[in-house]
């Protein structure tokens, strides 16, 4: 165990890096796929190492639950 808390079934942490831009455009398209349920979205981050950003997502899949 890692100190964090664990993830429900079905719920996955997800980061995407590159354009800021990009990335929110991504969200949307996650966002309105009926398999896919986004719970949370970051804000984008600078992205330490290198160009562009990054975002941080909580999504989760409902045909991954029992």
């Amino acid at each position: 165990m890692t100190g964090r808390a664990e993830l429900a079934t079905g719920v996955v942490k997800v980061r995407l890096m590159g354009d800021a831009t990009a990335g929110e455009a991504l969200t949307a398209i996650l966002a309105a796929c009926p398999a896919v349920e986004v719970i949370e979205q970051s804000a984008p981050y600078p992205h330490r190492r290198a160009d562009g950003h990054r975002l941080y997502l909580t999504v989760r899949v409902p045909a991954a639950n029992p």
